[in-house]
This record gives C-alpha cells, structure tokens and sequence, in this order.
C-alpha cells in the first residue's frame, strides 16, 4: 500500500512540475519527487543494497543536483520558464495523454519476471514520458535539465524491476554518469548566458562552424 501511495505521489509530482513556470517551484518538487523516491528501493526489497541506493538518491538528487540548479539559476539570474514552446495547459492535457498511454503500453507488456507492484511499470513508463514532455516543451536550459533528470526518475524505478538482480557497483557507475552529465549540462548553461546574455536553447540554432 506505502510503495503504490509512493508511486501515485511520484507521478503527481511530475504533472505539477509540468504546469509550473518559477524554476525555484519546479526544482523544489523534482527534490521533493526525488526524496519520495529514494523510500521505493526499501519498500520493495529492504535491506543493505536498498537502503545503498536510497542514500546514494538522497544525497545526490536531494540534497546536490537541487543545490547545484539553485546555485546556476542564481548565476543566470532567470526566475521563470516565460515563453514555453507549448503552452502550459496544452503541455497539461498532453501529459494526461502520455500518462494514460503509459498505462496502456504497460498492459500490453509482458514483464518476464514478477512484478512487485501493478503500478510500477505504469508508474515508470508515466514518469519518463512527463519528464520527455518537459525537455521538448520548454526552451530554458535549466528546465531542460530538470526534464532529463525527470525522466532519469523514471527510468530508476524501472530499474527496480531487477534491484535484487544487479551488482551495486553498476548502480554506482550510473549515478555517477548522471552527476557528470548535469555538471556538464550546467557548465554548458553558463557559457550559453555568457555568450547570449540569455539560456533560451534556440540560440544553438544560429551557431555556424
């Protein structure tokens, strides 16, 4: 009951983080979806590798990647995705869509080893979907970022699908793949304000060799 009310809350949070525009908002629930995540690997097999993986969301989702936007979003000085691609309610009902055809793809699956909650492979396909909607729907770089790490949420909790199958040390390997990316992800987002005096992605389109 504790993981589906979990998993309910996760992809709620990622439906609000589509209908919001203040970048303070949107990294405020990433972390809160993040730390509501961080409990699933212990509700679903508790002991040691869980409680591993639920320091390692905690401390890098929770507690770095938020201090680090905040800090990048200080340094651009921009408070608010303010001309999205697409509109914030036409982002909303396609969100709906998406999470319904997440249900949809996930009834047709067939999962070749036992699935320890109906909702966890909806949840998850929900959850990379609203974080795609995100990274193609909005222009600012941050939110961008924010998307990606949304959808990396998703793909997390698929992979607890085989938590008690995978060696820790990958799980590591890819945690740390994911810090580098946003790293690089923000040091790309200053020089793009250095150069633009602005972090609107279209800008990328003028560049010439």
């Amino acid at each position: 009951m504790l993981l589906e009310l979990a998993l309910i809350a996760i992809v709620f949070l990622g439906i609000v983080i589509l209908g919001s525009s203040r970048l303070r908002t949107i990294i405020h629930l990433f972390a809160l979806q993040s730390f509501i995540l961080s409990a699933t690997p212990l509700l679903i097999y508790p002991g040691v590798h869980a409680l591993v993986m639920m320091t390692a969301v905690l401390i890098l989702k929770v507690l770095v990647m938020p201090v680090f936007l905040f800090w990048a979003i200080r340094h651009v000085s921009i408070r608010r995705e303010a001309k999205p691609l697409i509109g914030y309610g036409k982002t909303l009902v396609f969100g709906g869509l998406l999470v319904g055809a997440a249900f949809f793809l996930s009834s047709k699956l067939e999962v070749p080893f036992r699935e320890v909650s109906n909702l966890l492979v909806p949840a998850s396909f929900s959850v990379i979907m609203i974080g795609f909607l995100l990274l193609v729907s909005r222009l600012k770089a941050i939110t961008q970022v924010i998307g990606y790490l949304v959808m990396e949420n998703g793909i997390f909790l698929f992979a607890l699908l085989l938590l008690d199958r995978t060696p820790l040390l990958v799980e590591m390997g890819i945690f740390l793949d994911i810090f580098v990316a946003v790293l690089v992800m923000g040091i790309v987002i200053n020089h793009i304000n250095e150069e633009y005096d602005d972090t609107n992605t279209l800008h990328l389109t003028t560049l010439r060799d």
